[in-house]
Formats: structure tokens, C-alpha cells, sequence
């Protein structure tokens, strides 16, 4: 019965997402997506021993990314646009799904058929998550990125922890916040081999990218290039209060001491989840807060959200089952909970969550409309950081106590 309960939640997420596609007439199976394009194009004009900051590079969209980025994305353009791109989607596809796998891993689950196919289930489910379907739907480099991250978090720790990170920061610069979450986890290694490995990305960027330094220089400065700050799109701190106060300068400060704020409360969180060796949460809040303190972010970087509800889930099912470090293993207590969370992350009216009766009301859509809970990312990506900040403090302060032993903490 619970595997026909979570076969008929998949089904219907799957024909939610596509009935207003196939049966509209907006059908479109071939079209390429937009943002790979530009990634396309930046291979193509390096292939040709081009720049690639000089403008635009796809219609009016220009290479944001560093250098390094660009030498890799050489290898798309070995083959026709639709091909590389079908492959992209694929590989994008394939680190969704090993992240979810991945963060069960992690949390004690046996990697068995039957957690494969939750695991794939819960990435058809996350389509119905904005960050995830729109990542796809522009051809974003978002799911990569996390997959580099999660190689340093989900593994086991070795001498190459580490590069995962400074790779994806070579990439793209945001997820080098998280060699500042190496940091607060006191894992100076780690944080060093990120900080060589991302330093070693500069370096072959500027040997291969003919214009690299205008990057560097210029570009890097100049966040208008990703998109403008009064866009509802734009899901950060800075974005919010570039709204609120209209670009004043008391927006400046107030933006200043909110990511401030939120850093020392990823602390408190962090501390925590470390303590209770909850890396895949660590993971999830870094990234979360990275989307909060980046200059610009688009509402499709926040595909952290999706360890986020998979940690939320496995914290769930462990308060049902408190013995301490005894993997959860029930092939009915999986499927219960993963049956269960699929129905609320769908249908549930919580921020993140796009209720998308067809696909012409869009992200975009429901920023304009009256519902103020649907555009609230930053504020409620700032109250899950907080949530867990509560439950570092006051646990730690019942710890405290006489009558409560201390809880041992996990780092090394």
C-alpha cells in the first residue's frame, strides 16, 4: 500500500509538471535552453581563440562566470548545441539525483535498490520546486555545482577534501563561501586545500582565457551583468533591501548587518549540526546562506533547498527512532516518510514551493501577484538559518546545566 501511495504521488507530480506543456500549445521538446547557450557560446568563441567578456555573448546575456569556467565549457562545443546541451541535462539530471543519495548516505541509509528508487522518486518530486525545474528549464550549471560541493561534505574526509569546493568556486564564486564554512567547522585542512585548489582555477584561466584579467579586474565588480537588484528574481539580502529602500544608502548598511547577522547565526547552526555530525545540514544551511549573502543571487541558485528538505525528512523519521548513531534502515518507515514529504513539499503552501497550476504562471508570475509568502525566500531562507541557530543555543545552553552531560562534539 505505501509503495502505491508513493508511486501515485510521482505520478502525479509528473503529470502536473507536463499536462500544461503537452497538452498547450506551447510544445517546444527541441528548444535549447537559454543560459547553456551562453555556456555554449563561450566554448565556441575560446575554441576560436575569442574573448568572452568582451559583450554579449547569446542575445543580450553576457559571460558572467570566472575564466576557468569558460575553459571548461570548451568541451560543449565539440559537438552541436542540441547534443551538448541533451548530455548537460543529463549529467544535471544525475547529480540531483546523487546528492539526494548522497545526503541519505551520509545520514545511515543502506544504498540498496529500494533507497536508488527513492532516491530518483524524490528527484522527480523536487521538480516541482522552483529552483530545480527552473535550473533545468534555463539549462543552469546550479546541480553541478552543488554535486562539487557535496563531494566535500557527503564523503568521508580525506586529503582531497577540499577540491570539490575550490573547483565549484573556480566555476562559479559563490560556493566559495564555503571554505568559510570550513571555518566555523574548524577544518583548516579543508579550508586550505579549497582555498589552493580555487587559486590553481584562477591560474588556468588566465593561461587559457585570452581576456581573463578583464574579469578580474572589471567584470567581477559588476553584479548589473547577472541582473539588476530590483528584479523580483533576484533572491538575496542585497536584492531585498535594494527594494525596500529604493537604493539608498540605509539600504546599504541595513543589507551590511543583515549578512552579518546571518553569518553568526550559520555559526550557531553549523556548530550544531557538526556536533551531531549532521554534515548533510551543514551543506544545505551553507548554501542556503551563500544564496542569502552573494551580491545578486537568481531564484534558481537555491536548489540547496533540496538536501535541506531531505535532512528535514531524515529528522524526522530519527525522532521516531531516537537510539543514537543507529542507521535507519526500515523499508517501510522510507517509504512512509518519503511518501509523506513528497505530498507536502507538492502541495504544501510554504515559500520555495511553486504552486504551478499551468506553466504560464510562472516564478516570475507570482512575484507580481498578491501573495506575499511566495516571494519571501529571503526572509524565510533567513528564519530556517535562525531555526537551527535557536536549537544550537538552547541546546547548548541545556547542556550546561548540572543535570545534563555535555554533547560531545563530533569535529576533528
Amino acid at each position: 500500500m505505501l509503495t502505491l501511495a508513493l508511486i501515485a504521488v510521482v505520478a502525479l507530480v509528473a503529470y502536473r509538471e507536463t499536462r500544461p506543456v503537452v497538452f498547450g500549445r506551447a510544445l517546444d521538446l527541441y528548444k535549447v535552453p537559454t543560459d547553456f547557450m551562453v555556456y555554449f557560446r563561450a566554448g565556441e568563441a575560446l575554441a576560436h581563440h575569442g574573448n568572452i567578456y568582451d559583450g554579449p555573448l547569446y542575445g543580450p546575456l553576457p559571460f558572467t562566470y570566472p575564466p576557468f569556467a569558460g575553459t571548461l565549457f570548451r568541451g560543449l562545443a565539440v559537438a552541436p548545441a542540441e547534443m551538448s546541451a541533451t548530455f548537460w541535462q543529463l549529467a544535471c539530471v544525475g547529480a540531483l539525483v546523487c546528492v539526494i543519495l548522497g545526503t541519505l548516505v551520509r545520514r545511515g541509509y543502506r544504498l540498496d535498490a529500494g533507497t536508488v528508487a527513492l532516491g530518483t522518486a524524490a528527484a522527480l518530486a523536487a521538480l516541482a520546486l522552483s529552483p530545480v525545474r527552473d535550473s533545468f528549464f534555463y539549462g543552469q550549471i546550479n546541480m553541478l555545482l552543488m554535486l562539487l560541493v557535496s563531494l566535500d561534505f557527503l564523503r568521508t574526509r580525506d586529503r582531497l577534501t577540499g577540491i570539490g569546493v575550490g573547483i565549484a568556486a573556480g566555476l562559479k564564486l559563490t560556493p566559495a563561501f564555503f571554505i568559510l564554512v570550513f571555518l566555523m567547522q574548524r577544518r583548516w585542512r579543508d579550508a586550505v586545500t579549497a582555498s589552493v585548489t580555487f587559486l590553481v582555477t584562477v591560474v588556468i584561466g588566465l593561461v587559457t582565457v585570452p581576456d581573463a584579467m578583464r574579469f578580474w579586474t572589471s567584470a567581477i565588480f559588476d553584479s548589473t551583468r547577472i541582473g539588476s537588484d530590483t528584479v523580483s528574481a533576484s533572491q538575496s539580502l542585497k536584492g531585498f533591501t535594494e527594494r525596500t529602500f529604493d537604493g539608498s544608502s540605509l539600504g546599504t548598511v541595513v543589507w551590511l548587518i543583515s549578512c552579518l547577522v546571518v553569518v553568526v547565526l550559520l555559526y550557531a547552526a553549523v556548530r550544531w549540526a557538526t556536533r551531531h555530525d549532521n554534515q548533510p545540514l551543514v551543506m544545505a544551511l551553507g548554501g542556503i546562506t551563500a544564496c542569502l549573502v552573494s551580491p545578486f543571487s537568481w531564484h534558481h541558485h537555491w536548489v540547496w533547498l533540496v538536501p535541506l528538505v531531505v535532512c528535514l525528512v531524515d529528522l524526522g523519521v530519527r525522532s521516531a527512532h531516537p537510539s543514537p548513531g543507529t542507521p535507519v534502515r526500515s523499508w517501510v518507515v522510507v517509504q512512509a516518510t518519503t511518501a509523506v514529504a513528497l505530498v507536502v513539499v507538492y502541495v504544501a503552501m510554504i515559500p520555495f514551493v511553486s504552486h504551478q497550476i499551468s506553466v504560464h504562471w510562472s516564478f516570475i508570475g507570482q512575484q507580481n501577484m498578491s501573495a506575499p509568502l511566495n516571494s519571501m525566500w529571503v526572509l524565510w531562507g533567513f528564519l530556517i538559518v535562525a531555526a537551527f541557530a535557536t536549537v544550537s543555543l538552547v541546546e547548548r545552553r541545556r547542556s550546561s546545566t548540572p543535570d545534563s552531560p555535555d554533547t560531545p562534539d563530533t569535529t576533528d
